[in-house]
């Protein structure tokens, strides 16, 4: 076995014991966070590739990723897809191939119309082109299928899953935390014992559809609370991470906040919550600035893990 491989091995063993570490509700998590720090490529290796697509995932893989975070959404056949925007028109040619379906929404006065996911059926979707738009090389790339995402990491990386929006979606009709519980449970998913290889988190902005998750679905899958850059909601102070706590295992927060309050690492982490900020991206050629940057929020600040496109110079920045 070469050493390439062997390391790579380490880091998903450890990534496994992380997860099984969750198997408990998050309201019985009280563990220490683990000192492994976890590689997630958001979006895939986004930076090279186009975001959310196999592509994107299969380069993560290769540039030694622990995790892959991606977006999951709902098509009007209540499919789920990986997708960040809930419109298509910015990574796909939609407008070319439904040029009659794009719609001004209620209460825009842009006057703009969009192509919103949850108008068009899996079939149709998959007619799209989701990869011309990052570059020629990836003419007639689709956006996958949740199932084809869970399929291609299996072994290979674990899963950091965004559920977008999941109160639109409910207020469309969409039961979208059971949707995507019971999808998990079709693939044998659904628990961290099922999981050898690819563990998996969930996590939201949303923490209404987090606190459904755990308190009333009972799922036993660890989950991360997202926040914004300027936490309005005030949920990195230490009253509110005590909040989180009783829901969620970890943390996602925008890094412009662990800069601004370090503190925040050391409250998240005597409460036994893994801190994982997002996002840490480059399109320079000189990769060093950004490699610093991550080392001083995983070494210096203390992080448990970080949330960036180029999965390449974290990597290197952890090896360093």
């Amino acid at each position: 076995m070469s050493l390439a491989i062997l390391k790579k091995s380490l880091h998903i063993a450890l990534a496994v014991l992380l997860t099984f570490s969750y198997s408990t509700t998050a309201q019985q998590q009280t563990q220490t966070p683990s000192s492994a720090k976890t590689v997630i490529a958001h979006r895939g290796a986004s930076a090279y590739a186009p975001e959310n697509t196999l592509p994107a995932f299969r380069l993560a893989f290769d540039m030694g990723a622990d995790f892959i975070e991606y977006d999951v959404q709902v098509t009007r056949d209540k499919q789920l897809v990986i997708l960040h925007d809930q419109t298509l028109e910015r990574t796909t040619n939609v407008e070319e191939v439904f040029p009659a379906r794009g719609r001004i929404a209620a209460g825009d006065k842009s006057g703009k119309k969009h192509w919103y996911i949850y108008d068009f059926t899996l079939a149709e979707i998959r007619r799209l082109d989701a990869g011309s738009w990052f570059g020629v090389k990836y003419k007639d790339t689709p956006i996958p299928t949740f199932k084809e995402t869970l399929d291609i990491a299996r072994g290979r990386a674990g899963h950091l899953i965004e559920l977008k929006v999941p109160d639109e979606y409910n207020a469309r009709g969409v039961d979208m935390e059971r949707l995507t519980l019971a999808e998990l449970e079709r693939y044998n998913r659904a628990t961290p014992k099922s999981q050898t290889g690819s563990p998996i988190i969930i996590q939201s902005f949303n923490a209404r559809s987090l606190q459904k998750i755990a308190a009333e679905l009972k799922s036993p899958l660890p989950l991360h609370l997202l926040t914004s850059s300027d936490d309005k909601d005030g949920w990195l102070t230490r009253e509110g991470l005590a909040k989180v706590k009783t829901f969620c295992v970890g943390i996602s927060p925008h890094k412009d906040s662990l800069a601004k309050n370090s503190d925040i690492v050391t409250w998240a982490h005597e409460l036994g919550l893994r801190v994982t900020p997002y996002t840490f991206t480059t399109k320079s050629q000189e990769s060093q600035p950004l490699r610093t940057d991550i080392s001083r929020f995983l070494y210096t600040l203390k992080a448990d893990g970080v949330i960036t496109d180029n999965p390449d110079v974290a990597v290197k920045a952890r090896t360093e």
